[in-house]
C-alpha cells in the first residue's frame, strides 16, 4: 500500500488593536498560511503501479505513491475588525 510524505505547514497570525474612542476599537489581522511554501500531499493513488513508480521507501517498508490530490500553497488574508 502507497503512503504519502509527511504534512509540515507553518501558519502565524500578526494583530494589532487600534482605539478609535473610548468605546471603539479597530483590528488589524494579518495571517499567512503555509508560509514555507512546502508541497503537500492530500492523498495518494491506491494502485500498483503507481504505488512503486517512486522506488522510495519509508522506515516502515511502505512504498510511497503518486500524489492525487494536495493541500493548498502558501497564502496570504488581510482583515479588519470593527468593535463598538
Amino acid at each position: 500500500m502507497g503512503i504519502t510524505h509527511r504534512f509540515t505547514s507553518l501558519d502565524m497570525r500578526l494583530s494589532r488593536v487600534v482605539r478609535l474612542g473610548e468605546r471603539v476599537r479597530l483590528d488589524i489581522i494579518a495571517e499567512g498560511f503555509n508560509l514555507l511554501d512546502r508541497f503537500n500531499e492530500g492523498s495518494a493513488s491506491p494502485f500498483i503501479d503507481d504505488v512503486n513508480g517512486f522506488k522510495q521507501r519509508a522506515g516502515n517498508g511502505h512504498y510511497f505513491s503518486r500524489p492525487t490530490a494536495a493541500f493548498d500553497p502558501r497564502q496570504f488574508q488581510l482583515g479588519l475588525k470593527l468593535n463598538f
